[in-house]
């Protein structure tokens, strides 16, 4: 269960910890390293058997993968926590709470989401944008705290402790792999991977799941939504359309090219005259 002023401060703090590290990034990254984030810059391998240029700009692979699950995430946060008038909390339906652990670890699971997380941590590291990002198939516990979340809070940005409160690897791997049990009477889900290691949950209550839940759902939609922002102020941002960039040709070969923004489309494309 969660009051709808509860969320409300979630929404809260999850918004502005998510435009702080945009805010940084713009501040301090070398500009086409904010933009080719924006646009999406990507390794396609398979482009090499064409003998293709395989770093390629306006990727939208990833977003066509996952935009089913989006649509499902997003229509269930608007039937399940629009707090229509009158109504001041959630309550703890059952079949509520199975699609919430389903939500959570898809989310979690996403390499799509994963990706844009480890970008942004890397270019708040103060590195140059990262085309080709792998996400491993094990290990993600290690991936998300040691790649992304610590790298975060190393530089002083709230959202690392935004994933904290989100992301947890008894909860992911206990509802991953359908190892848990509803306990009502309690109102608590009893977690049947629990080893007894220190860092492991053998429980957690409703309320402080259905926080954990919410927290890992804003990052997800609040992460896509500002990026989405930022794209389409581009423009007013900079006070152009055209940038450049460094364009990998191999791995350690780059590169000056020019790519500009349609903000009728909302799309990148590389400038034609350069």
């Amino acid at each position: 269960m969660i009051t709808r002023d509860e969320f409300s401060l979630i929404y809260d703090e999850v918004n502005k910890a998510i435009n702080d590290v945009f805010d940084y990034i713009f501040e301090n990254s070398l500009d086409h390293n904010y933009v080719l984030f924006l646009a999406d810059g990507e390794y396609k391998e398979q482009y090499l058997r064409s003998r293709l240029n395989p770093f390629v700009i306006d990727s939208r692979e990833d977003k066509y993968k996952d935009e089913s699950r989006l649509n499902f995430f997003i229509q269930f946060m608007k039937t399940f926590y629009s707090f229509p008038t009158g109504t001041t909390q959630t309550d703890d339906n059952e079949q509520r709470l199975h699609m919430e652990l389903m939500i959570y670890s898809h989310t979690w699971e996403s390499k799509p989401f994963l990706k844009q997380l480890y970008r942004l941590a890397s270019l708040v590291d103060g590195n140059s944008y990262l085309w080709d990002v792998t996400v491993p198939e094990m290990s993600k516990h290690s991936f998300i705290r040691s790649g992304i979340r610590n790298t975060f809070r190393n530089k002083g940005l709230h959202i690392a402790q935004v994933i904290t409160n989100a992301f947890h690897t008894s909860l992911r791997n206990a509802f991953a792999h359908s190892e848990y049990v509803f306990d009502n009477t309690n109102r608590q889900i009893h977690l049947d991977t629990y080893k007894g290691e220190t860092w492991d949950l053998e429980n957690i209550s409703y309320d402080d799941w259905t926080k954990r839940f919410v927290y890992s759902a804003l990052i997800s939609y609040l992460l896509i939504n500002e990026k989405h922002e930022r794209r389409i102020s581009l423009i007013t941002d900079f006070g152009r359309d055209t940038f450049s960039i460094l364009h990998p040709v191999t791995e350690r070969k780059f590169i000056l090219r020019y790519i500009y923004y349609e903000p009728k489309y909302d799309q990148f494309s590389f400038h034609p005259r350069y």
